[in-house]
């Protein structure tokens, strides 16, 4: 497990401008070689000599400094990461192109001069320019965002150098027989960098940092650690820079306290809120919680982060306070569709920062985690619990969810089974057979079909109702008055749901 500890640098001008001379250095060299590695020999041909490799380059550069190998790495992991969104955004658009495509057949087969035709023609071809004019682009360094701010004249030239050079990395080691070439976390609480002078006496540069009383058992452990990664920042503060010193090191994972002999805690995601339940060792339910996100699309990154930690630290303490682990879904985000930004956005805050921080902190303080298969948890929840538990479809699902992790099975309401039977295939089913959610794929299928959306409302007599006609237009039989003699109707309103369902279940009322 891997935990990062800052602390703050306290150089004086002298180091000051040192440091300034060091940051400038290491990401030139980083924006050299990644264009080295990204338009590939040509470019390399032109600039160095023939016959040399991208790390003899970037050697020859620094003074042999090795610093170029973790400036390697990070630049072909950089490029990979494009690479794979590059990946992504095609398939995005193919899969959007498809979309469209089909819904212009499926409107021209009705009407061929209907007037939506106009608008999904131009938006094809939209998507067919972006699908042709896609190729992978050079990054910006420092981002776009703030060079279009130096070009517009808001921020200094001074300014947008800092904060483009905002940070160096390297990979040290402990000395315990190996020899750390560039950066060392001393015991006397300074920090030994590595220059790229290789004059005498200029070579390393001994910067001392604060470590506060709480900070002080993670530096105990930093000074332990066999191995460990060092990151440099500096940051503009009412227009003075700060120096700060990032440590990441391997600790061992502490030992679980909490876990699933009691129950657990199931947890469905939404991009708004986190919906929990919890749920006994028997499966049933006990209660259920809400934490609400708010806003995050409106925050900025560090005050984004910070907000998904605390309301991650409320999901945690929740957890502690029931005694039980905690089961989520294995989410997959590999989107093949774009929703608008401000969704779009909040669902890469879901997927980047809760989920992997959740698991983080989840064993930091011992509690059991444990991810499941998330299909049909909605489905089931709303089709088998709602009108047991008369819940929100996302404390269903999480009550599902909670379920499946402890090991319980969802079977197949037999009343379902029944309709199924008259429907036969009049729904072709998505899932393949053999599937163990054919059936509720089927039944979801039918409902949403029939145009029922709930069970659990005041309207759901009505609703019933239009299920059997379905079935009725199925099989064409005859539609009964099933309001008649209804005991627990009156004027229109359910008093008792558990005795209409299980009117349901005995007299086939469906």
């Amino acid at each position: 497990m891997i935990q990062t500890v800052k602390f703050r640098m306290y150089p004086d001008e002298t180091q000051e401008s040192k440091l300034h001379e060091i940051f400038t250095i290491y990401n030139r060299v980083k924006r050299i070689g990644y264009n080295l590695l990204f338009h590939g020999e040509d470019y390399m041909a032109e600039r160095f000599d023939e016959g040399k490799t991208i790390q003899q380059c970037l050697m020859d550069l620094c003074h042999n400094n090795p610093y170029v190998n973790t400036i390697l790495i990070d630049n072909r992991m950089k490029l990979k990461q494009q690479k794979t969104w590059l990946i992504k955004r095609r398939t995005r658009l193919t899969q959007q192109l498809k979309v469209i495509t089909k819904k212009i057949n499926t409107i021209k087969e009705k009407d061929t001069h209907d007037r939506r035709l106009k608008g999904l023609y131009a938006r094809r071809s939209s998507i067919m320019a972006k699908l042709h004019n896609l190729h992978l682009e050079p990054v910006v360094f420092g981002t776009k965002k703030l060079f279009r701010q130096r070009i517009l004249g808001n921020i200094s030239r001074e300014e947008f150098r800092i904060i483009r050079d905002s940070s160096f990395i390297c990979i040290g080691k402990k000395q315990q027989g190996l020899k750390n070439l560039n950066i060392k976390v001393l015991p006397d609480k300074t920090v030994k960098i590595r220059t790229f002078s290789k004059q005498k006496g200029r070579k390393w540069l001994i910067i001392p940092m604060s470590v506060n009383s709480v900070q002080e058992k993670w530096f105990q452990q930093v000074m332990n650690a066999d191995k460990y990664t060092v990151t440099l920042k500096r940051k503009l503060f009412k227009g003075k820079v700060r120096y700060f010193v990032h440590v990441s090191y391997e600790i061992p994972e502490p030992a679980l306290h909490y876990g699933y002999e009691h129950g657990a805690i199931g947890l469905d995601f939404n991009y708004n809120f986190v919906a929990l339940t919890n749920v006994n060792q028997h499966g049933t339910l006990l209660s259920y919680h809400n934490i609400l996100f708010g806003n995050l699309h409106t925050y900025r990154t560090n005050k984004r982060n910070d907000y998904i930690s605390y309301k991650m630290d409320k999901v945690v303490n929740y957890c502690i306070n029931k005694g039980k682990g905690i089961v989520v879904e294995d989410l997959q985000f590999e989107q093949a569709f774009s929703y608008n930004k401000k969704r779009n956005r909040k669902l890469n805050d879901l997927k980047t920062t809760a989920l992997e921080l959740l698991e983080r902190k989840c064993k930091k303080r011992g509690v059991s985690f444990r991810k499941v298969f998330p299909g049909y948890t909605s489905i089931i929840g709303r089709y088998k619990y709602s009108r047991l538990h008369n819940l929100s479809v996302h404390h269903l699902a999480s009550y599902v969810i909670a379920r499946r992790g402890l090991g319980f099975k969802e079977t197949f309401p037999a009343v379902y089974d029944w309709v199924l039977s008259h429907v036969g295939e009049f729904i072709e089913p998505r899932v393949k057979q053999g599937s163990p959610y054919r059936k509720w794929s089927q039944i979801h299928d039918l409902f949403k079909h029939s145009g029922i959306t709930s069970f659990k409302t005041s309207e759901i007599m009505h609703k019933t109702l239009l299920v059997r006609y379905v079935l009725n237009s199925v099989t064409s039989a005859q539609p009964d008055n099933l309001k008649a003699g209804s005991s627990f109707m009156k004027a229109g309103r359910i008093d008792d749901y558990h005795k209409m369902w299980i009117c349901m279940k005995n007299h086939t009322f469906l």
